[in-house]
């Protein structure tokens, strides 16, 4: 399980301004005692102290990391997961990405020794959605960019270039130019519609019934289990209709599922 304890401001403090500096210093030293908690073997606590931040709206890939390793210490697997996925949801291509992905694998294989009933074809996700996940939105934005502007001026190029081996080269290179940035465009779309029009969310309780219909006296259909990743697709009050990898749907309430 590997550990990173980041100790650097989250949000703001540096910014002029009395309120706006006093904000950012007290969201800085709630982060400074979670920390602390966490160092000293007191995981609750940290839990606690991270979670005050997060409460004020605070979107950061350091703090949803160490609050699913403090999570993830104290036992509690949904909400460990969930702030991975969170962590990575904030920038998928991080340096400290591979650490993150490295602690959701780790406590993934856990949940698995655990639960005795699983569902096949519940945790696979679409070709598409793993194709898009591990990179940012930023990223495939520069990537499609640069190779947009590179296509044409390899247009330019081949303008100027007269018949001959160097020709045909730049036109086996333009054709392949082209593929590659239909490929990155068709990612970066993926990744807009990911974050823009999927709504997903990961179970949290260890087990959770899932419903036939919003309300709790509707027979239970299936159950899930901590971690699992699922899409919702419809909301009901305080319900939520959640579609699993498979097909499988029904409803869950919305606290018992982390929203991404």
């Amino acid at each position: 399980m590997r550990t990173l304890i980041v100790l650097l401001a989250l949000v703001g403090s540096a910014h002029a301004g009395g309120a706006n500096a006093l904000l950012g210093a007290s969201q800085d030293a709630t982060f400074q005692r979670g920390n602390a908690a966490y160092l000293k073997g007191d995981f609750h606590q940290a839990v606690l102290s991270y979670e005050q931040v997060a409460a004020l709206g605070i979107s950061s890939e350091d703090l949803y990391y160490n609050l699913g390793n403090a999570y993830y210490k104290e036992g509690a697997l949904g909400p460990a997961i969930y702030n991975y996925e969170r962590a990575l949801d904030v920038d998928p291509s991080s340096a400290s990405a591979d650490d993150v992905r490295f602690n959701l694998d780790a406590a993934r294989e856990t949940v698995k020794r655990r639960s005795e009933d699983r569902l096949v074809g519940a945790e696979v996700a679409a070709f598409w959605v793993r194709a898009v996940s591990p990179y940012s939105t930023s990223i495939l934005s520069w990537t499609f960019l640069a190779m947009y502007v590179a296509l044409f001026a390899l247009l330019l190029a081949l303008r100027f270039v007269g018949p001959g081996f160097l020709r045909v080269s730049l036109w086996v290179v333009f054709a392949f130019w082209i593929a590659g940035t239909l490929v990155s465009g068709c990612l970066l779309a993926g990744r807009v519609y990911l974050t823009t029009r999927v709504e997903r969310a990961v179970v949290l309780p260890d087990a959770l019934a899932v419903h036939e219909g919003p309300d709790a006296n509707y027979q239970t259909t299936f159950t899930v289990h901590a971690g699992l990743l699922v899409r919702i697709t419809e909301h009901d009050q305080d319900w939520a209709r959640i579609r699993l990898q498979n097909g499988l749907e029904g409803w869950v309430q919305v606290s018992a599922v982390g929203k991404l």
